[in-house]
């Protein structure tokens, strides 16, 4: 095994964002110190692609709240991982790899999406006045300056929770991306997933998830929350939208083919959607009304989960994104020991990251096809706004030490 992982298929790309040298003054910008790693692994190609937009390249969205009737200016920090398939084409398009702006890629349509939404809130009163009809604010966005100013007078939709607003609002992102990747792949066979995890204001987490690429949240006293499901063709919801819009699962792959049921490009899957701006009703050449088929719909959706999750900096520690790759080899409680392990160890995210992957490769079996795929994973230091990251690792191996009974 030792010359299969000196093989230049398995040199990897690790990349420390430690932030030694910016400013440490405290609140000034959510800050979260991460890894990435990424190792090609026996595949012909590396189809995987990541983004990371925080601290100097963080997202400042101006985002009007109905809640209130007021803008309120966001900073997000986003961490994705894309996983392609057919090629790299689609996930370095999602990751803005291709584009020199740093808004580019799905960061570009979070953003669009953040500031552009044409979303209401629901008020929390009776309806008795008015027949029981539900009351709504109605204020409409162009009664108020701001880059979501139009001239319409009422919302698409009302939420009662600025959590569903905000899940929303990332779908959208999602559809809108899927959209211009149609203009440039719409006779490709590529395609990608997506695990996004955006941290808004330093306190919110959302993560949204298209595909079989992972989210997974570590907490104190050996907490894990999984923060994202996989969308595998066999699952009963994702069989019966595959069947009910003419679609086959064969094989454990939609068509025989495709062994996701969610996932960016992929349009072959994808035919009764339109991506144009049309009329969203078309008539046939004998006069019948036929409504196009919506992206949710699709036999391959893009429309991610999004799960949310209020950050607690006394018991949340890190997160780990990863492509089906690594999961392959771990399972979540696995993956979370092993991190665990190195840390209290005192070993550095990147020499962690350089270890899950050299075992990673090392469980390559030829028989099953476990450990030939490309692997890539982030693991993001949930630490506070004004702890750095020699505290927090101090503070981990401390902690550590203490539930294993060491001290």
């Amino acid at each position: 095994m030792g010359q299969l992982l000196s093989h230049p298929l398995t040199e990897k790309t690790i990349e420390y964002n430690d932030y030694k040298t910016k400013s440490s003054a405290a609140g000034s910008v959510p800050r979260f110190y991460n890894c990435v790693g990424s190792m090609q692994g026996y595949r012909l190609s590396q189809e995987d692609a990541h983004k990371v937009q925080n601290e100097d390249t963080i997202l400042r969205v101006r985002f009007f709240n109905p809640f209130t009737g007021k803008h309120e200016k966001m900073m997000i920090s986003m961490f994705a991982v894309f996983d392609g398939h057919g090629g790299d084409s689609c996930s370095k398009f999602l990751s803005g790899t291709s584009n020199p702006h740093l808004r580019a890629g799905l960061a570009k349509w979070v953003v669009y999406s953040f500031e552009n939404h044409r979303y209401g809130a629901k008020k929390n009163i009776s309806s008795v006045d008015n027949g029981g009809a539900n009351n709504y604010t109605n204020t409409p966005n162009n009664s108020i300056n701001g880059s979501n100013a139009d001239n319409s007078t009422s919302y698409t939709r009302h939420f009662r929770t600025m959590e569903g607003l905000i899940s929303q609002i990332i779908k959208d992102a999602y559809i809108k991306q899927d959209q211009e990747l149609h203009q440039h792949f719409a006779n490709s066979a590529c395609g990608s997933t997506a695990v996004v995890a955006l941290i808004i204001n330093g306190t919110m987490l959302y993560v949204a998830n298209c595909g079989d690429s992972r989210c997974i949240l570590s907490s104190k006293a050996r907490g894990i929350k999984t923060m994202s499901y996989d969308h595998k063709p066999q699952n009963i919801g994702e069989l019966i939208r595959i069947n009910d819009n003419g679609g086959t699962v064969s094989l454990g792959r939609v068509g025989g083919v495709l062994a996701l049921s969610r996932a960016f490009s992929d349009f072959q899957f994808k035919r009764g959607v339109v991506y144009k701006n049309t009329n969203p009703m078309r008539i046939s050449a004998n006069g019948n009304h036929n409504s196009p088929t919506p992206p949710q719909e699709a036999q391959v959706s893009v429309e991610p989960d999004v799960l949310m999750h209020k950050l607690d900096f006394n018991k949340d520690e890190f997160l780990v994104l990863a492509c089906d790759g690594i999961w392959d080899i771990y399972n979540n409680t696995r993956l979370i020991q092993f991190i665990k392990y190195h840390l209290m160890q005192g070993m550095k995210l990147d020499g962690i990251m350089t270890k899950l992957l050299d075992h990673g490769i090392a469980q390559a079996n030829s028989s099953t096809g476990v450990g030939f795929d490309n692997m890539t994973a982030i693991v993001v230091v949930l630490n506070r706004p004004d702890e750095s990251l020699h505290d927090w690792m101090n503070k981990m191996k401390l902690r550590l030490e203490r539930e294993k009974g060491i001290i």
